[in-house]
């Protein structure tokens, strides 16, 4: 670990090996109330939206206090980036966050670290690499036109349109696919019980990680039952697809040398003792294909859809774009199209800097070690903002603002003006998110099948969008309509 990376030219003072400008103390923080600290004013389900607003009075370096524990901020691009690049062997996530994650089966190589992260993380890299995305694009084209028929028919027949909640199924359907071989077809499911089940997980996670007092170990309330149940519906489900596929590997003994997809290649590797894979890995893995690959590109396919919907003159610059690749086909058959929406491109990044999934990601130190000239000791709690430089209006004039025109090029430019540079949606370091291959192209994919096939008509009378944070940050309701274009 390099533990003076991205250091400030300050005077620095010695201690021990490392050389600082200042400590955790010297840094700027928000008042808090007498025991609690800052604690009382990050409940809720929109805590991030807090810690935006400190960042916006302190600057990229602070702290705050959760009842005697003091918690650094870093909003600094450049050390957000140094940081998520020396994972995990600097930084590791919270023990509190994985208990917590552990005890609603969310786990795997999410929570990992040392060995058991490489180990899983090999697996997870192999099976959602962009060969993989590739070869599965064709599945990915039949799902999507399958949720555009269904549409279709529902406008056809005057019945409302859950926008939300068929992007979770589309997510979900695609990513057990690629994940598994599976087809579960639950955009054809009306009642949706495993979207809601995860719903239930993700909501209770968030309420968990921010709780004064776990009570759910002590005594459990109607909404940890609750919480129970699905999880219990959720391993389930995934319990009959693991067997099912060990029976399908049983008869094709093959499958364990060369095996067709992530599931395949994780049980291969936990039928062999040598592997060190276990079967609790397996499930967990599982498990978290289906939460991570469902929740974070469904919410970000329903911000892009919301802000689209308000601003018309970007829609139809989108739509002009989609209309002239796709031609007369319904939807995008052709990977190569993928490559030919710099349009879409900008949409999904102008959607990332205004309404980021993932804007926080915590980590702790693992030694003493200084951070941008500020001494960080041993096993002190971090907070990154992914979303770097991407309100600042130095960079990004009219910040508040939709505006697709910020990432088109005629020529790319240099790295040090490249907006692409200020924010890292998908994490960074070896730790970034292995799924983003396959989430890019579905969005690619689905929001191209919208444009390109209905209008979208904002709700007049809806009450505002607010964010709302379930570990991943989702709109509180998309009130789009979606009428049929002639």
């Amino acid at each position: 670990m390099d533990s003076n990376f991205a250091a400030a030219e300050l005077d620095t003072h010695p201690a021990g090996e490392l050389k600082y400008s200042r400590t955790i103390a010297d840094l700027p923080c928000p008042k808090g109330r007498w025991f609690f600290g800052n604690s009382l004013e990050l409940r809720g389900r929109q805590s991030h939206l807090t810690v935006a607003k400190w960042i916006r009075e302190f600057g990229p370096f602070f702290r705050f206090d959760t009842m005697g524990t003091q918690l650094v901020v870093i909003a600094d691009r450049d050390t957000a980036d140094s940081i998520l690049r020396d994972r995990p062997a600097g930084f590791r996530r919270s023990k509190g966050t994985k208990v917590v994650m552990n005890e609603l089966s969310i786990g795997g190589v999410l929570t990992a670290e040392g060995d058991d992260w490489r180990r899983q993380r090999k697996l997870v890299m192999g099976g959602l690499s962009f060969e993989v995305v590739r070869n599965f694009f064709p599945t990915m084209v039949f799902m999507t036109e399958r949720l555009m028929q269904r549409w279709k028919a529902a406008l056809a027949e005057g019945r409302a349109i859950e926008l939300h909640r068929d992007m979770k199924s589309l997510a979900l359907d695609i990513i057990m696919g690629v994940a598994t071989g599976h087809d579960l077809n639950t955009v054809g499911d009306d009642e949706k019980l495993l979207v809601d089940n995860i719903d239930s997980m993700m909501k209770r996670l968030e309420q968990r990680l921010v709780a004064i007092f776990p009570h759910w170990r002590h005594f459990k309330l109607p909404v940890d039952r609750e919480v129970d149940r699905s999880i219990a519906n959720v391993k389930q489900t995934l319990m009959a697809i693991i067997e099912n596929t060990r029976e399908r590997m049983r008869e094709q003994p093959d499958l364990h040398q060369k095996p067709g997809n992530m599931l395949e290649a994780m049980i291969a590797s936990s039928d062999n003792p040598e592997s060190g894979f276990t079967e609790h890995e397996l499930i967990s893995n599982a498990i978290l294909n289906v939460i991570g690959g469902e929740d974070t590109t469904a919410n970000t396919l329903a911000w892009m859809i919301n802000l689209l919907a308000e601003n018309s003159a970007a829609a139809a610059a989108l739509t002009s774009e989609v209309d002239m690749v796709l031609g007369d086909a319904a939807v995008a058959a052709d990977w190569e199209q993928m490559k030919q929406l710099p349009y879409l491109e900008a949409a999904h990044s102008e959607t990332q800097r205004l309404r980021a999934v993932a804007p926080l990601i915590g980590v702790v130190s693992n030694e003493d070690c200084v951070v941008a000239g500020i001494f960080i000791p041993k096993d002190t709690p971090i907070i990154v903002s992914t979303t770097g430089e991407g309100m600042d209006e130095t960079y990004f004039p009219q910040h508040e603002q939709f505006k697709l025109e910020r990432w088109i090029f005629e020529q790319k430019p240099h790295k040090e003006d490249d907006p692409a540079r200020k924010l890292f949606p998908f994490g960074g370091g070896p730790r970034m998110c292995p799924g983003r291959f396959l989430a890019l192209t579905q969005i690619k994919l689905v929001i191209s099948m919208i444009m390109h096939n209905f209008e979208l008509e904002l709700e007049a009378d809806a009450p505002p969008v607010e964010q709302v944070m379930n570990f991943f940050i989702g709109p509180s309701a998309v009130p789009v309509r979606l009428k049929l274009r002639a």
